[in-house]
């Protein structure tokens, strides 16, 4: 062959699940901006035992066993934030679905999301997500991965760093079977262009608050956890899908850190560093509005209650201090995201 091909022709791209949980999306994806695809990882099952035809110093083909049905197929995607993405990846993430805009977790919640194999997909039950190779013929490298559950997300954003855009990086899974020569295509998926609708901090305005006290943020980040167990096996008679999905097993966890400017308002905090106090409700709030749930607010991100995991100085060209808090369900909501 003599084409060489750029690793910017590589796509990634995201889309809900069609119609039912683990049956992947074949419209147009949700392409996303990354600054590298990395190939999803399939977790196989793999023998290699020694037989009569491989019985030699070295193993033999022969003596190897692969098996595909059950296995779990991980996926890592890095990107820019954008208006298409935040509200899918935010409510898969969390496991919980917008209204009006506007998603939220109170600590009435008890009992454990779940859902079946098969059930009507939605974007807090499962995704699908689209790797494009370079494809055509000869080249069988474009995959779908369908039942995938995000089970991490970070978000970031500083306002000295790509113009003050937020990025995001996500691990999800899948126990959805990929197998054989269906797992691979020539043929690409259908992405979307490149969005230009980009998140940026500053579209939070400056309503920004750290222990109920008004901060300047160098930096933002906000890590959710969020872990699905898989109970049964042949959901919707498909061999080794799981029969049901769980979700916040054993809890969801959502750390926040904010770096912000170091003043009297926060001197408080290195108290309150070594109890279990929580922080002065709001523990955090960043919204485009001085209410944040007010009907005029479009972007806000909200923590009611959260106590101090770990409290250090950021030395840089002005003070500032790093606050890693972590979210805590004493509070409805607990948390509050509105993006419109």
């Amino acid at each position: 062959m003599s084409n060489f091909f750029s690793s910017k022709e590589l796509t990634v791209g995201v889309g809900l699940d069609a119609t039912t949980v683990g049956t992947k999306f074949a419209g147009t994806f949700t392409q996303i901006e990354s600054e590298g695809v990395s190939f999803p990882t399939f977790d196989d099952m793999v023998v290699e035992r020694r037989g009569g035809a491989g019985s030699g110093i070295m193993t033999a083909s022969t003596d190897i066993f692969k098996y595909n049905l059950g296995s779990a197929i991980e996926v890592s995607v890095s990107g820019y934030m954008t208006d298409e993405l935040f509200p899918i990846l935010t409510s898969n993430a969390l496991g919980t679905a917008y209204s009006n805009n506007v998603l939220t977790i109170a600590n009435a919640v008890v009992a454990n999301t779940k859902f079946e194999h098969g059930a009507t997909s939605a974007l807090q039950n499962t995704l699908s997500f689209a790797f494009n190779g370079v494809g055509g013929t000869g080249f069988e490298d474009c995959v779908v991965v369908a039942g995938c559950v995000i089970t991490s997300l970070e978000l970031t954003a500083d306002p000295n760093e790509d113009g003050g855009r937020m990025k995001f990086s996500l691990t999800a899974t899948s126990r959805t079977p990929l197998v054989g020569d269906a797992t691979y295509s020539a043929t690409a998926s259908t992405m979307s262009a490149y969005s230009t609708a980009y998140t940026f901090l500053g579209d939070f305005d400056n309503h920004i608050k750290v222990h109920n006290a008004d901060a300047i943020l160098k930096s933002f980040a906000m890590t959710i956890e969020n872990p699905v167990v898989y109970a049964g096996t042949g959901g919707s008679g498909v061999d080794g899908a799981p029969q049901t999905y769980i979700r916040s097993v054993p809890e969801m966890s959502v750390m926040l850190n904010p770096v912000i400017k170091y003043d009297t308002a926060f001197d408080g905090l290195w108290d309150l560093s070594r109890s279990s106090t929580s922080l002065t409700s709001p523990a955090f709030s960043m919204s485009d509005h001085a209410t944040y749930d007010h009907a005029d607010a479009t972007r806000t991100i909200l923590a009611t209650d959260a106590t101090i995991e770990e409290l250090a100085w950021d030395e840089g060209d002005y003070l500032g201090l790093s606050v890693s808090m972590k979210v805590r369900g004493d509070a409805d909501p607990s948390l509050y995201f509105k993006y419109v």
